[in-house]
């Protein structure tokens, strides 16, 4: 009987069939003796438009975009193919399929940044290096990636300074998102392709080249009558349990100064003898713990919440739509979110004498710089709060 050839062959193959856009599945196919295992590249093309022979991408039309990122990742595979095979070959080694598989199972991350970045970052959610709120925004600004992008695979070699400043202008003039929005996302980018240069999948992250400022924004805390509006809001109980749900939170935050990630890790084993004490989200890596004495009013805003987690784990996002229409039922004009919150608490205290060092260890601040705004936002309330005396004098 004749032995059957263990020799492997890999082979770039398109999907017999059609999806409804016309466009058919390429596989990266190996093969040895009776045994095959096609691997999906992520990639869909027209078949008219797959030359079989060269095992290659033509373009669609002229100027097609899609070509060059696409066939630089069958390359990838092809080079990968090889590279594993001559180490068999100077070895004087047999290269089986369940090898060429594992070999594979990290190609998508190591020539995809997609892939590299949604694979990274599970692995650090996972191993609790990555917080449930760092998750959220990271994954928030990978999907507005692939947005912009569009495609299924974006190969490390196109991430470019050009590259950056197309995505930095389309997030703001088209996905209409604010500038420190958009300055997040760059933040993250840049993380995930720093974990890729010290992994030595890029030698350069383009993002040295590339400076992230965040602008100043236009600051603006509830005046104390607003917040009292707020608060007997939430005592009447009128609103949507989701909704309600958000006005304890915020109001928790107002009271508190709690930083919306910080607001949802909290637990109540962190409550003892009404003093709050945990690590701050901005200042975990420090390992800085914050111990904040609770006023009644936030004791009664959490009461009867000592589960797990004491606020449910809504998105930024959704709070922030929320928001809106707590507002808009308050007839509150300004626009109110989240860290309306945070700069309300701090205006607030000043206004009511509070002393800025003290300030600034309860709000975790490192720099008292920081801290100095909410004077000056308290500072630009004092003719709205002087004009309380008229309550008095005028009937």
């Amino acid at each position: 009987m004749r032995k059957a050839s263990n020799k492997v062959s890999c082979n770039v193959v398109i999907d017999s069939k059609v999806n409804r856009n016309g466009m058919s599945k390429i596989y990266f196919r190996i093969l040895q003796g009776k045994v095959k295992h096609d691997i999906s590249t992520g990639i869909f093309w027209p078949k008219q438009f797959f030359d079989k022979q060269k095992q290659v991408l033509n373009s669609r039309h002229e100027g097609d975009s899609d070509v060059l990122p696409y066939n630089l990742l069958i390359s990838e595979y092809k080079t990968i193919a090889h590279r594993l095979q001559l180490k068999g070959f100077l070895n004087k080694t047999s290269t089986s399929i369940a090898d060429l598989i594992e070999e594979f199972e990290y190609i998508g991350k190591n020539v995809d940044f997609l892939n590299f970045m949604e694979t990274e970052m599970q692995f650090l959610y996972e191993k609790q290096i990555l917080e449930y709120h760092s998750y959220r925004t990271h994954k928030s600004c990978l999907n507005t990636l692939k947005k912009f992008w569009t495609r299924p695979t974006l190969p490390f070699e196109l991430i470019t300074v050009d590259f950056i400043a197309q995505f930095d202008s389309w997030a703001k003039k088209v996905h209409k998102v604010k500038p420190n929005t958009v300055a997040g996302y760059h933040k993250d980018i840049r993380k995930y392709l720093n974990r890729a240069k010290k992994k030595e999948y890029i030698v350069v992250n383009p993002y040295e080249y590339f400076p992230v400022a965040f602008v100043p924004g236009d600051r603006s805390a509830l005046t104390q009558d607003e917040l009292i509006v707020l608060y007997q809001l939430w005592k009447k109980n009128s609103l949507l349990p989701e909704v309600q749900e958000t006005l304890r939170r915020v109001l928790f935050s107002c009271v508190t100064g709690l930083r919306i990630s910080d607001s949802s890790q909290i637990k109540g084993e962190m409550i003892e003898n009404n003093i709050l004490t945990f690590i701050p989200h901005k200042g975990r890596h420090k390992g800085r713990i914050l111990k904040i004495p609770l006023p009644q009013i936030a004791c009664s805003l959490i009461e009867g919440h000592d589960e797990e987690e004491i606020f449910k784990p809504f998105s930024d996002q959704y709070i922030n739509e929320n928001l809106k229409v707590i507002a808009g039922v308050a007839g509150i004009k300004k626009r109110l979110t989240y860290h309306c919150a945070r700069d309300t608490f701090g205006t607030i205290f000043v206004e009511m004498g509070g002393d800025v060092k003290i300030l600034q260890e309860l709000m975790g601040h490192r720099d008292i710089r920081t801290t100095m705004i909410y004077l000056k936002m308290a500072d630009k309330r004092k003719e709205l709060l002087m004009n309380n005396f008229d309550r008095f004098m005028i009937a």
